[in-house]
């Protein structure tokens, strides 16, 4: 079974809150890898300089580990180049250098050529030395790092600290801001867990002081694992939608508590994966003996036995019959660019990676970031709950993470109060493309919503409210009229009293569309038509009443506009990178949209 974190929550009069979390948590993988390749560390690399003119639009994050040859880099796509590691004893001094600087040198070289920043990674992994750490021999701590930093060529140092106790959170919070201290021009970061079980990483706090909290966002399975399981599922796999089994599910917790990490979360994605020895070829098998391997090697596999795709992960994987069925589970540039989209769409800080090396000299992967960081992102015509722009407020505890059904798989819900002020609230802001325009705007309401809710609009010092019965419009797209002037700011704010106590209300997307040649559409009835099975590489569109179609992208552009006969079926096979789209049809029936994911 996959480690899983499983809620109880009650219904009762007021918000709902978690009464129970299985405090599981996952093991550390970057010590898993130290452990294993203790003793290997190469002195010579051969530098292959792969490297073009890229321009990133967020931060990629690599660790290049001791024991990996670094050649293959394309230095271009690497904003920070995290060298992997030395350790730290409990004593504060560095216990192990692994060759560093020296066996680095070439490669912080070649980054630093690139316009890349270098930093040094410290690490410790057990709880009772990182408290010495963190206490009793802090100032050395300090000292060493200041000294390992200014000494060398590194332009900063990444603290991997794992297995910290939660009665260290403030200490660990202490240690980051000393570290800021005596070295104010440095970069500095943290790995932060995928799930902080331990309420040891405060990360509102931490963000303050850092350039980056580099979450570790890998290892939902693994050798520990007693079914064979996608190492990073992007959603699913878990008992039920509230399970923490999935990279989405995380992000929602890591907004959940720290509304405000966004610019300092870097998301860290998997490069190697697992195979098992397992029951049956088929998903969710029981698993016996798990080799874990780089992507390199998985590729090889995948090719050989077939490549398959899970679509409750949305991630690949294959399985070959030999004495005993086996499965292997991993990432590829595809399920990458998915999760690459997803961290775009949250206007997170960018994605990590372990591990730098891990693909060899295969080329998709640095394609992927290519084609995902190497322009500039568009302007989204949407602002989902995970954005910056949708902040939710009141006790963290009342906000429960859901990923099925909403937009970019994720939404959050809370329960209702029946009087007093709103003790939960949310509000959404916009990434305008033009300020001083007007717009009509729409709310997603994902399933199981069951509260009567109404949306503020705030617009030109004026205030409108439109309430939307949720139960009745599951997985629709409901206008909130307009068209709204933008020219003093254009905010939609809604809060938990709604009258009746105990009632669900689910928080999920608000979108966006300039008035220009648009039409409101309060009140129209939705549209019929409907669409093969999602993912897919294509899909036929079917409308019984005809109508103009249209399908964007993630970011709200238009990719393709069709006007539908009543009766037509339109197959759409384009030419497209794989990703989330949108599809909509607008006819004299009315207007619907859906959600559909594009694989190749």
């Amino acid at each position: 079974m996959i480690l899983a974190g499983l809620f109880v929550f009650s219904l009762m009069a007021g918000p709902i809150t978690f009464i129970n979390e299985e405090t599981s948590r996952y093991p550390s993988v970057h010590r898993l890898a130290m452990e294993h390749n203790h003793s290997n560390q190469i002195h010579e690399v051969t530098i292959t300089d792969n490297s073009g003119d890229a321009q990133l639009h967020g931060t990629v994050f690599g660790f290049l580990p001791y024991w990996v040859n670094q050649a293959w880099l394309q230095y271009d796509l690497i904003s920070v180049l995290a060298v992997f590691g030395v350790d730290m004893g409990s004593g504060g001094t560095i216990t192990n250098s692994h060759g560093f600087p020296a066996t680095f040198a070439a490669a912080m070289d070649q980054a630093h050529a690139n316009g890349a920043i270098a930093v040094v990674t410290v690490t410790n992994f057990y709880g009772s030395s990182i408290h010495s750490i963190l206490t009793t021999n802090r100032s050395m701590a300090i000292a060493t790092i200041t000294d390992l930093v200014n000494s060398t060529v590194v332009d900063g140092v990444c603290i991997d600290f794992e297995n910290v106790q939660a009665s260290d959170a403030d200490s660990l919070v202490t240690f980051m801001e000393d570290i800021r201290t005596a070295l104010p021009d440095a970069h500095i970061s943290i790995c932060t867990p995928v799930v902080d079980w331990s309420g040891a990483f405060n990360y509102s706090e931490l963000a303050e002081t850092c350039d980056a909290l580099m979450m570790m966002c890998y290892a939902f399975s693994g050798s520990w694992s007693t079914i064979a399981a996608p190492n990073a599922p992007l959603v699913g796999w878990g008992s039920t939608p509230e399970s923490s089994s999935n990279m989405a599910w995380a992000l929602c917790d890591y907004v959940r508590y720290a509304p405000e990490v966004h610019e300092k979360l870097v998301v860290g994605l998997p490069y190697y994966g697992h195979e098992w020895e397992t029951a049956s070829q088929t998903p969710h098998s029981s698993a016996g003996n798990c080799c874990t391997f780089f992507y390199t090697t998985l590729a090889e596999r995948a090719e050989t036995y077939g490549a398959l795709w899970d679509e409750e992960s949305l991630t690949p994987w294959y399985n070959y019959y030999s004495g005993g069925w086996h499965q292997g589970w991993y990432d590829n540039d595809q399920s990458l660019g998915l999760k690459y989209d997803m961290v775009t769409m949250a206007g997170m800080q960018g994605i990590g990676i372990w591990a730098l090396g891990y693909d060899g000299d295969l080329p998709e992967l640095w394609e992927q970031l290519e084609a995902s960081f190497g322009a500039p992102a568009p302007n989204d015509m949407m602002t989902d709950n995970l954005e910056d722009c949708c902040t939710i407020h009141g006790p963290s505890s009342y906000w429960h993470p859901y990923t099925e059904n909403g937009q970019y798989h994720t939404f959050f819900y809370t329960g209702s109060v029946s009087s007093g002020s709103d003790i939960n609230w949310v509000q959404w802001n916009f990434h305008l493309p033009d300020s001083t325009a007007s717009y009509f705007l729409e709310v997603y309401i994902p399933p199981t919503g069951t509260a009567t809710v109404t949306y503020n609009i705030l617009h030109s010092s004026a205030e409108d409210s439109v309430t939307v019965a949720q139960s009745a419009f599951p997985a629709q797209w409901v206008s909130l009229g307009g068209p709204y002037s933008a020219a003093e700011g254009l905010v939609v704010t809604t809060g938990d009293n709604t009258g009746s106590s105990g009632q669900r209300i689910v928080v999920d997307a608000i979108r966006f569309t300039e008035s220009t040649g648009i039409e409101n559409v309060t009140g129209r009835t939705p549209a019929q038509f409907s669409v093969s099975a999602s993912p897919a590489s294509s899909f036929t569109i079917c409308s019984p009443d005809g109508g103009h179609l249209r399908i964007m992208d993630i970011s709200g552009r238009t990719m393709v506009e069709n006007n539908l006969q009543p009766g037509d079926s339109w197959k759409w096979n384009m030419n497209a990178p794989a990703g989330v789209y949108f599809i909509s049809i607008d006819g004299t029936g009315g207007f619907s949209s859906c959600r559909v994911i594009l694989i190749r």
